[in-house]
């Protein structure tokens, strides 16, 4: 069975850590982690990249599994008094109406970049598009710059100094701080920061689990974007993640977009000039319980998505 990292018990430890209430339910062909969360309207229960599903269950197809899934979670939906289940399977959905399942604004990227880390060094390296990437990833240190791993949660103040300041930029709010303080603590996550005469002017934080690096938060001081030190760190996780011997890099979220103007596009390009391959997943859907409350609860929804762009 595929399970995503975001259904793994790693997972639901740092969930957990988060004080967040967690359930695990199993059945033949299908298992699923989801996190209890609240809305003035009451609770409601999220699988992050979940059901995992069985696609070569040699007798259920994926949707009867995902039928099962979604029956053993509404038993712990009543129980919790939770009015909706929301659900990403990583697959694509053949019928989601006969599932009773309304498509939601995505939370996860519906589609990621995935570079195949089972294949020779120079292999991964010839599949940089630009020549001049490679180039300055071998030659970095002679522009005296370095590279630097770390595990200490009190160290994520670097990364979150060039979140805020591209947030402040591009108008979006960067994740919580003791968000990524706990990443760290779980033991699953590594911050790579990249220092100019010994001043951090890059930083990423990347997961690693069950053989997949997940690159998942990235930014850089943008005074020093002539140095590409974000570039020089992506290269530097891929290569470390290969000689560690795992099997994939993830680059977390990508667009489908051909529109210049979509948020996503421009590092979309950026992660696609790396080589590798896109994995579409089915997005983001809701499984009501509760038709009236999720009904009330879409349409606060869209009132407060038209208050935020209409006072932007």
């Amino acid at each position: 069975m595929n399970q995503h990292f975001l259904q793994s018990p790693t997972w639901e430890k740092y969930e957990q850590l988060e004080g967040h209430q967690t359930f695990r339910v199993t059945g033949e062909g299908f298992s699923a982690l989801a996190i209890l969360h609240s809305t003035p309207l009451g609770n409601y229960l999220f699988c992050p990249y979940g059901p995992s599903i069985d696609l070569n269950h040699p007798n259920l197809s994926p949707t009867e599994l995902l039928k099962s899934a979604l029956n053993a979670l509404t038993q712990v939906a009543h129980a919790n008094h939770a009015f909706f289940i929301r659900i990403e399977p990583t697959f694509p959905l053949s019928d989601p109406k006969s599932l009773n399942l309304h498509k939601s604004h995505d939370i996860d990227p519906a589609h990621t970049w995935v570079i195949d880390l089972n294949r020779p060094e120079t292999e991964i390296l010839s599949d940089i598009t630009e020549d001049r990437k490679v180039r300055r990833w071998r030659n970095h240190e002679k522009k005296d710059l370095k590279l630097r791993q770390t595990t200490d949660p009190k160290e994520i103040t670097i990364l979150m100094s060039f979140l805020e300041q591209t947030g402040a930029r591009n108008h979006f709010s960067p994740q919580n701080r003791a968000h990524l303080e706990n990443q760290l603590k779980s033991g699953f996550a590594t911050l790579y920061v990249a220092e100019l005469s010994g001043e951090p002017i890059a930083a990423s934080l990347v997961h690693d689990h069950n053989g997949v690096r997940y690159a998942v938060h990235a930014s850089a001081d943008d005074a020093h974007r002539n140095l590409a030190a974000g570039t020089i760190i992506s290269i530097q996780e891929m290569i470390d993640a290969s000689r560690n011997g795992f099997h994939e890099f993830d680059f977390w979220g990508v667009t489908t977009s051909t529109d210049p103007k979509h948020p996503w596009y421009g590092f979309t390009k950026h992660k696609k000039s790396f080589g590798g391959h896109q994995v579409n997943y089915a997005g983001t859907w809701d499984f009501p319980i509760n038709i009236f409350k999720y009904r009330l609860y879409q349409f606060i929804r869209l009132i407060n998505r038209f208050k935020r762009k209409l006072f932007h």
